[in-house]
Formats: structure tokens, C-alpha cells, sequence
């Protein structure tokens, strides 16, 4: 991919399928100084470097699957930024993914790389063949609310005080984005009927039922 050019700073993204040890160093820099700034990304104290290497290894080892994938931004070829997405397991909901620790450092903040880096997520889930994107954000972080709104996701759901930092609580807000259907897929929805569905007021005979 060509570099493109934000002021002075040469951008290139890359779709990393190994690990070598300035992929795991620079990556645990940007990881580090988030999580010092108290960003949401899944860890509330900065993570060891043998934590981060095991996520990026997880990440890369379901990305060889097909089921998910990592995403760098390289500034003047070093990463500042980088997120990742995962499929669900195979199964009823195994064409639905999840976009996670979308994230940059906090010294390239502006060069809008959040912005390049959430739609080549997109992208890389439809030629998966995924059919729905979701995200977590927490509540307060109103920035990334806007970034994931202006790239197509709408909020489907918020669970309050779901997420704790300390003494404080936050809302986790559940967003999503509908991708193009496969042919000959009808959609059913929640409308009544169908296999697994049941009339208001009816009980249940069994488990497997109620499931």
C-alpha cells in the first residue's frame, strides 16, 4: 500500500501474519502508554510485556483461521496505532464479529488514524463474509462513540454501570453495522413464528426449548 502523507508523517497500514520483535515491542509501547493515560481497552493496569505478546499471539493465531485479524498503523514507519477483530465461533452466530482494542498513541493523536483504522476493520470482516459488526465502548468515551458513528455504527444497547474502574462505574455502550447480506438470506427478525419461536404468556416445557 502507497504511503499517504498527513503533514510531515507518512501513514501506511499493514495486516501483520507473524510476529517478530519490533511488531511485539512497538506494539506494547502504544498498548503501554494508552493504558497509562487510562484508556478502555481491556486493561485497567499496564499490561507486562509476556501479556501482550500472548494477545498478539491469540490475535495472529485466529487470523491465520480466517476468523479475525490485526491492523497497524505505521507513522514514519513506526506503529502508533493498531485494533484488531475476531469472528465469533462457528455456529448461529458465527457471522457475527467484533472489533477490539482499537487504539493509538497518545502522541499521534489527530492524524486521524482511528479513522483509517476502523474502516480497513470493516472491510477485512466483509471479505470474511461477515454479516454484523459489533463494538463495546465505554460510555464516557465520547470520542470513539463519534469516530464509530461517523464510520456507519449505531448504538443498539447500553448496559449501565457494567464497567468498573476502582470505585467508578460506566455504562458499556453496545454499538453495530449491518454488512451486505449473502443471496437467498430472509430476514425473520423478531417477528413471530419460526423455529425456536413461542406465543407471550406460553411457558416453556423444557430447557432446550427455552433456549
Amino acid at each position: 500500500m502507497p504511503n499517504d502523507l498527513h503533514g510531515d508523517a507518512a501513514v501506511r497500514l499493514e495486516w501483520p501474519t507473524r510476529a517478530d520483535e519490533r511488531l511485539r515491542s512497538e506494539c506494547h509501547r502504544v498498548i503501554t502508554a494508552v493504558v497509562e493515560q487510562g484508556g478502555a481497552i481491556g486493561w485497567l493496569q499496564v499490561p507486562s510485556r509476556e501479556k501482550t505478546d500472548a494477545w498478539l499471539n491469540g490475535v495472529l493465531q485466529t487470523a491465520s483461521a480466517g476468523r479475525g485479524g490485526l491492523v497497524v498503523a505505521r507513522v514514519d514507519s513506526r506503529v502508533e496505532a493498531l485494533g484488531a477483530w475476531f469472528a465469533n465461533q462457528p455456529g448461529p452466530v458465527g457471522h457475527v464479529a467484533e472489533l477490539t482494542k482499537v487504539m493509538a498513541h497518545p502522541d499521534a493523536r489527530g492524524l486521524g488514524l482511528g479513522k483509517r483504522l476502523v474502516p480497513a476493520l470493516v472491510n477485512a470482516c466483509a471479505d470474511a463474509g461477515m454479516e454484523v459488526i459489533t463494538l463495546g465502548v465505554r460510555g464516557n468515551n465520547h470520542g470513539a462513540i463519534a469516530l464509530y458513528e461517523a464510520c456507519g455504527f449505531r448504538t443498539w444497547g447500553v448496559l449501565p454501570n457494567a464497567v468498573a474502574v476502582d470505585e467508578l462505574r460506566f455504562d458499556d455502550v453496545r454499538m453495530f453495522l449491518p454488512l451486505p447480506l449473502p443471496d437467498g438470506v430472509r430476514i425473520h427478525g423478531s417477528a413471530a413464528g419460526g423455529p425456536g419461536g413461542s406465543d407471550r404468556g406460553s411457558s416453556p416445557t423444557s430447557r432446550h426449548e427455552q433456549d
